[in-house]
């Protein structure tokens, strides 16, 4: 059995390391009341069995349980030798954080075989937690913030493929707009004949993944670039930006533009391009 408990820090961190480890061999664990802090918990081989509120997952490879503090459980070992990783924590933020992700007091989690960087961090966290080289607990902070959000983007906690998967399905898209973008004649038409699909199941994708349709997306994506470039290239007009992004008149830049950033393009351009006053850009 490998387990650390880290040094306590002398003040509550946003994330905060309890206990991090791996059990060769897991037994039966039964908690009426819970465990006091968030506790995952992984099956790194072998297959167990976790139940809750009358509910009872199969504890696969490549799947896992985060529970939130204070949840009654009970897991235990199927069919032989049950390999299980497993990391429990606390914080200032870690209730909101976990809750921000969309998570509820008993989540689980599912990833497929290819895709294990979760289990990479796991097994990193605890090489790392084995040197004891992080008395004050902040890089044990920022790898549990990044193994959440691992949790996040690999796994997936129901029948649809997860966040990194349905990007994959839409990524070539994407490096096709980051070049294409300044054409004014692009629509949905050529943006859904990039994937081989239909408009409608295009937007379906797009609201999926970024909660607008795909060409909000590249409106969007237009005045990212605008914002890159207004306050570095003051020898160009606003007209000419705006049409360089792919708007097809400035009249339409300036309207789009105010309406998502709250200023006009001029005014964005004083306010963040060279010699603007520092303290004005933290008051805006």
């Amino acid at each position: 059995m490998r387990r650390v408990v880290p040094a306590f820090p002398s003040e509550l961190l946003p994330l905060q390391l309890e206990t991090i480890g791996i059990k060769p061999d897991q037994e039966t664990i039964a908690r009426p009341s819970g465990y006091p802090y968030f506790h995952w918990l992984q099956t790194l081989h072998g297959e167990g069995e976790l139940s809750i509120n009358g509910y009872t997952w199969k504890m696969t490879e490549r799947s896992g349980v985060l529970l939130a503090p204070g949840t009654p459980h009970r897991y235990e070992p199927k069919g032989g030798g049950w390999q299980t990783g497993y990391i429990t924590f606390h914080g200032s933020i870690a209730a909101s954080f976990v809750r921000s992700l969309g998570w509820s007091a008993a989540e689980w989690f599912q990833w497929e075989a290819g895709h294990d960087q979760i289990t990479d961090q796991l097994k990193g966290m605890l090489a790392f937690a084995e040197l004891g080289g992080d008395p004050s607990g902040w890089r044990y902070s920022a790898d549990l913030y990044r193994f959440l959000t691992l949790l996040r983007t690999d796994a997936r906690t129901d029948k649809r493929p997860s966040i990194s998967k349905r990007l994959d399905r839409v990524q070539g898209l994407l490096n096709w707009l980051e070049h294409e973008f300044p054409n004014p004649e692009i629509g949905l038409a050529e943006m859904a004949a990039q994937l081989g699909i239909g408009e409608r199941q295009l937007n379906e994708r797009f609201r999926d993944l970024f909660g607008m349709t795909a060409y909000a997306y590249l409106i969007q994506l237009r005045l990212r670039k605008a914002k890159e470039w207004l306050p570095y290239r003051p020898d160009w007009t606003v007209r000419r930006i705006g049409e360089a992004v792919g708007f097809r008149d400035a009249s339409h830049f300036v309207a789009t533009f105010r309406q998502k950033e709250g200023m006009t393009p001029e005014t964005y351009r004083k306010l963040y391009g060279p010699g603007s006053d520092p303290e004005r850009r933290l008051d805006n």
